[in-house]
């Protein structure tokens, strides 16, 4: 009951965290009705709807105090408010009783009745009443839990008729709080389990069928990252780097399809400008697990996916959904990544959250390493010419940070048979620096010749050489 109560209280300052400010149409609305002659009765009843709608005071008030919360209790207990997917994709919907003895009370139950915390931070989740507090923000659909429903959501309307925003312009300080606590989550299984993810999140990744099935659709969440990444406040982007680093964090367990989750986000880094696409690497978090994605999504972003590694597991055996709707992000992925209805050659990763590969100590056979690439792989994808239409500056900051990321897993590598057998040969015999001037020349020679591209070739390459230079 006590869990009940404090979910209740939660979701009530949710919604009042979410709650919109007034518009300036609004304001003015609201005083001229304070001009308006009418009778006693009325302007009573106007009064009474409007000191019922959370005031700006009260909403910064609430996002402070869910803050305050995260730092004094268990994310879990916080997380119970938050809706979140079943862990069996068949299982009913029971979120429990609701708590309805006041208005905000009623309000706040559309927190419950939501599927995951991403519907809740979008765009028109909760809108202004105008007056009337028993207005809705959308049509009544009951748990929206039916693919029908998932096609509704794709279509809804955000301001001026477009598609809403996975963030509301208000709805940033509640996803501060909701990336807290599945932080605060990702360390406390880190200490019990040596397993670095959040079962939080998890949780917000719709299950597979059968349930045992690794999860795959990251859609909503990827949609707030890369809605955050093109905001212009650092505070906004460095919500979606956090975001994203919990997701990479996630793919180093079984328990997340990691060819789908490549797919996505190397469909949606291959369409960011060049500036956008330095800030999200060099603002990822240096980790083993962070540089090792990086490695990949590189190797496939340069359309380096069918490229042998002798060190490369095979392929898991898994479930395969049968038959599921394509996501409209996923399907751009495949198509832009070429492997639609094609077997990743990619196995899950392990369940090694820090280290390279290999086996966590303990750890169930049923895993497989973090899939790696070899020298040569790496020397074949420095030579690779880009994909068309890739701009050239693109090409040169992926390939970049493939190196980087390639030599420092090398160098980190605890272990002496972790290490490519051709990495000392390539370093010694030059083959890997003239691979990498070749890169720079071949951009600077296909590159526009505005002054920003060139300074920006010439800054990546001798960066890139004084790293190796220590190497």
């Amino acid at each position: 009951m006590h869990i009940l109560y404090l979910s209740a209280h939660i979701r009530q300052l949710l919604y009042i965290a979410l709650y919109p400010p007034p518009s300036l149409e609004d304001q003015i609305e609201e005083e001229a009705m304070k001009l308006e002659p009418g009778s006693p009765s009325k302007t009573l009843s106007r009064r009474h709807k409007s000191s019922l709608a959370p005031s700006p005071k009260a909403t910064a008030a609430a996002q402070d105090l869910l803050m305050k919360f995260a730092r004094t209790n268990t994310p879990g207990s916080l997380a119970c408010a938050l809706p979140a997917y079943p862990d069996n994709a068949d299982a009913p919907a029971g979120n429990g009783a609701g708590l309805e003895d006041s208005h905000i009370a009623r309000e706040a139950l559309r927190v419950r009745n939501a599927r995951c915390c991403w519907e809740i931070i979008r765009e028109g989740f909760i809108q202004r009443g105008n007056g009337d507090v028993m207005a809705s923000p959308r049509k009544t659909k009951g748990r929206r839990s039916t693919r029908m429903q998932d096609e509704d959501d794709e279509v809804g309307e955000g301001e001026n008729g477009a598609a809403p925003a996975p963030v509301s312009d208000h709805a940033w300080s509640v996803l501060d709080w909701i990336l807290t606590l599945f932080e605060s989550d990702e360390a406390a299984t880190e200490r019990k389990e040596e397993v670095h993810y959040s079962r939080l999140l998890l949780r917000q990744i719709p299950p597979s069928r059968p349930e045992t099935a690794p999860r795959w659709d990251m859609r909503m969440p990827l949609d707030v990252v890369f809605h955050a990444l093109e905001q212009e406040h650092e505070a906004q982007r460095s919500l979606g780097i956090r975001l994203l680093t919990l997701l990479i964090n996630l793919t180093s367990t079984p328990f997340v399809d990691f060819p789908m989750f490549l797919n996505a986000v190397s469909a949606r880094v291959s369409s960011l400008p060049v500036d956008a696409l330095s800030y999200l690497f060099a603002a990822l978090p240096l980790t083993r697990t962070i540089a090792r994605f990086k490695v990949m999504l590189c190797r496939h972003a340069l359309g380096g996916n069918q490229t042998d590694s002798s060190s490369k597991p095979k392929p898991q055996a898994r479930a395969r959904a049968q038959p599921r709707r394509r996501a409209r992000a996923e399907s751009t992925a495949d198509s832009a990544a070429g492997t639609v209805d094609e077997p990743s050659p990619i196995s899950a990763p392990t369940r090694d959250g820090a280290g390279l590969g290999g086996e966590v100590a303990g750890g169930s056979s049923g895993t497989s390493k973090y899939p790696s690439i070899s020298v040569s792989d790496l020397l074949a994808l420095l030579g690779r010419p880009s994909k068309d239409p890739a701009p050239v500056l693109q090409t040169i900051c992926f390939k970049s940070e493939l190196v980087v990321n390639f030599g420092l897993l090398q160098l980190e590598s605890e272990d002496a048979k972790d290490r490519d057998a051709g990495w000392r040969d390539a370093l010694q015999d030059g083959s890997l620096r003239r691979a990498v001037e070749d890169v720079f020349e071949i951009g600077r020679q296909a590159t526009p010749t505005d002054t920003h591209s060139k300074e920006l070739i010439r800054t990546k390459r001798d960066a890139i050489l004084a790293i190796m230079s220590t190497w």
